[in-house]
């Protein structure tokens, strides 16, 4: 069962958008593709500033996909539900 948020906005992130990451994107674009959630993104993203900027992008901005690029090393694609 799982556990209800604390968090309201990694719950609401949660519930309307598909968080999509892949690590090294150039190397091997379909083997590294993994489904995650708000909250575990902070593994992928050290630094928590970043994460919130990103956060804000999508829940303010109005297109239905979005597409981070991080230092060559990392792909986060965001899809609304």
């Amino acid at each position: 069962m799982a556990l209800k948020s604390d968090n309201p906005t990694n719950a609401k992130i949660n519930q309307n958008f598909i968080i999509r990451v892949l690590e090294n994107p150039k190397h091997n674009p379909v083997k590294n593709t993994k489904l995650t959630s708000a909250n575990k993104l902070s593994d992928y993203l050290k630094d928590e500033e970043l994460k919130i900027k990103l956060f804000k992008t999508i829940l303010y901005g109005e297109k239905d996909k979005y597409v981070f690029k991080i230092r060559n090393r990392l792909r986060i694609e965001i899809c609304s539900k």
